[in-house]
């Protein structure tokens, strides 16, 4: 992968989106001093630093087994896919073939942080380097104290790699408290519909969706207190 692609911050766009070029490696949104730290610290978690410098940002999003994670983030991120056309759409409809663009995949734009848009991570794995049995990616975005938009995205709880609940949409327009969030981590579980595996059975994938859930949005409430 040539290192001259790498930079100190990731473009903006007009519309004040950080783009991220396809052809990038992956080692450039950890370099990056103003992409979002969900972003960094689920690819020091996935990914290697070798693999960070092997792998392009493309070739991550294109093929997301190796880090669910990464993908979960995206979506819970609310990522757009950019085509050559110019065009986007939702990373979650792509990664799903629910939308395309007019040609190849040539990149993805991702929102800045700020400080109404509150994230949360939360994961359970037989060792810290091994990839998560299940995971959740919470990001909350909020207006005083009213929730406008609330996504959770989970692995390891799909037939699929990840993908977003829609129970969360549940706390759009009303304060977030830990009551809510319970409601929110209960409905998850019955949301999601896992594949078993040696690793662990429908009803323990089931349970931890409950409790990541809630963990990673407790998170999203504890870092505005």
């Amino acid at each position: 992968m040539p290192t001259s692609t790498l930079t100190s911050s990731l473009p903006l766009t007009e519309t004040g989106l950080l783009k991220l070029d396809g052809r990038a490696p992956l080692q450039t949104m950890v370099d990056a001093d103003n992409a979002p730290a969900l972003f960094k610290q689920v690819l020091r978690r996935s990914y290697t630093w070798q693999e960070r410098n092997d792998t392009s940002i493309r070739q991550a999003a294109l093929s997301p087994d190796r880090g669910p994670l990464w993908a979960a983030a995206l979506m819970a991120w609310d990522a757009q896919a950019l085509f050559e056309d110019g065009n986007t759409v939702p990373y979650a409809a792509y990664f799903h073939r629910q939308a395309r663009g007019q040609g190849r995949m040539v990149g993805l734009l991702i929102a800045a942080e700020n400080p109404a848009r509150r994230w949360g991570v939360a994961e359970v794995a037989r060792t810290k380097r091994d990839t998560p049995i299940v995971a959740a990616v919470a990001v909350v975005e909020t207006d005083g104290d009213i929730v406008t938009t609330a996504r959770v995205a989970l692995s390891g709880v799909w037939k699929r790699t990840a993908d977003l609940a829609q129970a969360p949409t549940q706390l759009v327009g009303q304060p977030l408290n830990q009551e809510a969030i319970e409601h929110v981590a209960r409905a998850i579980a019955q949301e999601v519909n896992p594949r078993p595996n040696y690793l662990g059975s429908v009803a323990y994938r089931r349970a931890m969706a409950e409790v990541l859930s809630r963990d990673a949005l407790l998170k999203c409430l504890k870092s505005n207190q």
